[in-house]
């Protein structure tokens, strides 16, 4: 590019020797004696600022805006979008250009334009003017000048206004814009000088003395602590001054905590005006020496925690503690919850905190609630129910940690500053990615002392993401926006807010390390346990809840008859498999409704936690429900991810072909599979499973498991993830409630019992107890928090196929096939132990087996007959100690025992 600028201006230089216009010879002079600054640049044009002298007016200057394209090899200058002749004006900024490459030889990106510091500054000051400019403001001025001006915008809000230097049109407002962004003023700030502007009779008026000596955080030189007084100071004042700023207007940054002196010696001085963000800066500057002296002597002892830490854990903890903010980006299953609860205890021993403010999903609080209750000592309570209730919790609770959720802390913000929380965790911190919604914005209103974001993915799809998010842990690092976006970001050539690539990221990263820790699975591969389990809480949506409560209503309402059934006893099997299927998706229920949040978990976790598609890793998602993993497959297909899909439809002879693709194509990121796929294939390549539900029995789930984990395993660390529907069935199948299979098949589905049972109260099985409480709880209205998933995600179109009833109660009916098995194997045995006598051969060693077996079997069935006539009467029935006998000779099976009246 350098030579093309070079050979172009010797052009023009070239043919201004033949000209009476003499436009290269002027553009040179001008560019001699201008100011040029650079705005912009891209791959095709850069935008130079013109700043010359008027040659009418030499106190006034002008600024031209020239751009200089570079287009198929041509180079011509154009001035608002339109291209014009070559002046010296564009003459002078071709120059400049030339100067640039030939000196700095900036890096020129392939797409998006940089902005330079004066680029973006000139970019936000003439988007503020043009805001000021539109507003609808009314402004009540003071008698002073230099007073505090009252300002209300279009919403009733009213700010104070000071202007203090009428030439730069600098002045302070008591809100954040002036506080962070870097400019000495505001839209407000701009408006009320064009007001007194257009007033010049009030203006004549005022009284024009400066009204105090103005302590304050300079916006124009990096917030440090300036002065500001006009006039001539009294001598005690003078005095005061001299003391601490000597005779600089700056206090040097290493004199901030001696600062303090100053602020009560100023007490007994009227007239020195300290604006509140210089007490902060001060008391700030105390509290991080404080931190750096109490880490110093700090040995941090674990003992306080009922589990232990693995290093890499410990670390975590320790980067955490003594900073006042900090971002904990662990990759998912590394523990960022037990390091954030270990860091909250240790910062209440540190520093006395009283209170730890919870902020995370609504699925997530009663999770939190369990982690910490499990994991220490302390007391913790979840912030639910009316306003008023809300209320007395947060400041009538004595627990260290108050959990909410992100959209209470909108209602309840008022009370979260008055309970006046000393450490804030964000959970799921990525929430507030988005700097412009109302929940990022309060939740950056919080009033706390330290402050810790825990995310997986603290950057989902822009860099700016992170910006929100540090804003929140360490307002000062990353701001203002403009200066981040023009350090970072390339922008669109002609949607100017459109954001195209980023640049300078090491510089970036060299930023944030003293905040932000992020350790992946490879790092700490040592550490970690074989097999990881993470469960993953997912709410209901209401169409959802709605069905799953009139389930659990039938449910109850078999529960609750004196007398059952087989009929009953099969329905409530069926009752139960459809609340189990409900939580997975309503279209399992009605195939009309789409609702299935697990789905939208789902999806969240391959593409943002795992980010599968540009990751190596390889995972299997297990379900029951064949229906379901189509509807996971299109939802795979959308997204462009691979996968491979087994179920029992899958004919035995293909199956090896669907594991060879998995193994063998790395484009076959996933395998759905029901439990076809839970038993006799081997799986090994895959490092992550996925539980889309658990199945009623713990047997099964260590099944699923066992596909990957197994001798031969190429991932020594293993993850399993759970989705646990909230408020469901699937809450009591995780907490250990399982229906085993023998209560409705075995014993009930082959021997001729009774019709009807009494249920009464007196001796209920413990399993059936633990469902009657939870079917209460459920029946009784107490429904997913009345909370929606904060995220709302496309809903998905499943296919129009449907399982048959076969295939939901498959898992019931196995005893029974293994019964009928053993039978067979045992008629085989005694066959061929009469055609060869009483010689012991194999298979009468065979048959041998199978009638233990088959022993064990109806022992087992008896001690469940035995269970179900003591329900009856609530007497023991004397048949504890009875066992059911097979002759292994003769194959003859004696069962005797009395039944009680009834």
């Amino acid at each position: 590019m350098i030579t093309s600028v070079q050979e172009h201006l010797k052009r023009l230089e070239i043919e201004d020797k033949h000209s009476e216009a003499k436009v290269y010879a002027k553009g040179v002079r001008l560019y001699e004696l201008a100011s040029c600054q650079v705005l912009t640049h891209s791959k095709n044009y850069w935008d130079i600022l013109i700043s010359s002298i008027d040659q009418e007016d030499e106190l006034q200057e002008i600024d031209t805006e020239i751009r200089i394209n570079f287009n198929e090899d041509r180079i011509y200058p154009s001035h608002k979008t339109k291209e014009v002749a070559w002046t010296p004006e564009a003459v002078a900024a071709l120059k400049e250009v030339e100067f640039i490459l030939k000196n700095d030889a900036p890096k020129t990106k392939s797409s998006g334009k940089m902005y330079t510091r004066e680029g973006m500054i000139k970019r936000v000051m003439d988007e503020r003017r043009d805001k000021a400019l539109k507003a609808e403001y009314s402004i009540k001025f003071a008698d002073n000048i230099y007073g505090e001006h009252i300002l209300t915008n279009e919403r009733g809000v009213k700010f104070k206004i000071t202007l203090r230097d009428f030439e730069s049109q600098t002045g302070y407002i008591d809100n954040m814009d002036l506080r962070t962004n870097k400019l000495g003023t505001t839209k407000h700030i701009m408006y009320a000088f064009d007001a007194i502007k257009a007033k010049p009779r009030v203006f004549k008026k005022m009284d024009k003395t400066y009204p105090f000596v103005e302590i304050y955080l300079d916006p124009l030189n990096d917030y440090q602590i300036t002065w500001h007084y006009p006039h001539p100071l009294t001598p005690a004042a003078e005095k005061l001054i001299k003391k601490y700023f000597g005779s600089k207007k700056v206090l040097p940054a290493q004199e901030v905590k001696a600062f303090s002196g100053f602020l009560q010696e100023a007490k007994r001085f009227a007239k020195i005006k300290i604006r509140p963000e210089v007490e902060q800066k001060v008391q700030k500057a105390w509290d991080d020496a404080l931190l750096e002296e109490v880490s110093k002597g700090a040995k941090l002892d674990f003992n306080f925690m009922k589990a232990k830490l693995f290093p890499y854990q410990k670390k975590g903890v320790a980067f955490a503690v003594f900073r006042e903010g900090a971002i904990l980006a662990d990759e998912m299953g590394l523990g960022k919850t037990i390091q954030s609860i270990a860091t909250a205890i240790l910062k209440k021993k540190y520093f006395g905190f009283k209170k730890c403010l919870i902020i995370c999903p609504a699925s997530l609080k009663e999770q939190w609630k369990r982690e910490i209750e499990k994991f220490s000592k302390e007391k913790a309570i979840v912030i639910e129910g009316l306003p008023k209730e809300r209320s007395e919790l947060y400041l009538k609770s004595d627990a260290y940690f108050v959990i909410t959720n992100y959209e209470s802390v909108l209602r309840d913000l008022l009370d979260i500053n008055k309970m006046g929380p000393d450490f804030v965790i964000l959970d799921e911190a990525q929430r507030i990615k988005n700097f412009s919604t109302i929940t990022a914005q309060n939740i950056k209103r919080i009033q706390k002392k330290h402050a810790l974001a825990i995310t997986g993915t603290p950057i989902e799809n822009r860099l700016t993401d992170l910006y929100s998010i540090m804003q929140f842990v360490e307002p000062d690092l990353l701001t203002p926006l403009w200066e981040f976006s023009y350090q970072h970001c390339l922008f669109d050539e002609i949607k100017k807010d459109k954001i195209t690539g980023y640049y300078n990221l090491n510089q970036l990263k060299e930023r944030l390390q003293p905040y932000l820790l992020r350790r992946e699975k490879a790092n700490v591969l040592k550490e970690l346990p074989n097999v990881t389990e993470i469960t993953v809480p997912v709410n209901m949506s209401p169409t959802q809840a709605d069905y799953h409560a009139s389930f659990a209503k039938g449910v109850s309402q078999i529960l609750h008859k004196k007398f059952i059934s087989q009929f009953d006893l099969q329905r409530l099997m069926l009752l139960l498999a459809n609340m189990r299927m409900v939580c997975d998706s309503s279209f399992l229920i009605d195939k009309e409704s789409e609702d299935s949040p697990k789905l939208d978990e789902l999806e969240h976790i391959l593409l943002e936690k795992i980010d599968i598609k540009n990751s190596t890793r390889k995972v299997i998602i297990f379900s029951e429900w064949t229906q379901m993993l189509h509807m996971i497959g299109k939802m795979l297909q959308r997204n462009g991810i691979g996968y491979a899909q087994l179920s029992g439809k899958v004919a035995v002879k293909n199956r090896g072909l669907l594991v060879k693709k998995f193994e063998t194509d790395e484009n076959c990121k996933v395998f759905l599979s029901t439990e076809a796929g839970g038993s006799g294939l081997n799986l090994q390549v895959a490092d992550t499973v996925i539980n889309f539900e658990l199945p009623w029995n713990p047997a099964k789930k260590n099944q699923r498991i066992g596909r990957i984990d197994r001798i031969g395993q190429q991932n020594k660390q293993l993850t399993v993830i759970n989705l646990i529907t909230q408020n469901s069935i699937e809450i009591s199948i995780a907490a250990g409630l399982h229906l085993k299979q023998s209560l409705f098949d075995g014993v009930l589905s082959t021997a001729k019992g009774p019709d009807f049972v009494d249920f009464s109260n007196t001796g209920k099985a413990q399993f059936l107890v633990e469902l009657e409480q939870m079917l209460a709880a459920l029946n009784q209205g107490e429904q997913p928090n009345g909370e929606q998933a904060e995220t709302e995600q496309e809903k998905q179109q499943p296919e129009a196929t449907i399982d048959s009833i076969d295939e939901v109660v498959a898992e019931q009916i196995d005893a029974v096939n293994e019964v009928n098995e053993i039978l067979e194997q045992r008629d085989v045995a005694a066959s061929k132990d009469n055609s060869h006598g009483s010689a012991k051969s194999s298979e009468t060693r065979s048959a041998s087996q199978s009638s233990e077996a088959l022993e064990k079997v109806l022992n087992n069935g008896m001690e469940f007959l035995s269970g179900l006539l003591q329900m009856a009467t609530g007497n023991a029935m004397g048949l504890e100690n009875k066992k059911v006998e097979i002759d292994k000779q003769t194959g003859e099976v004696v069962m005797r025992f009395k039944l009680p009246k009834l």
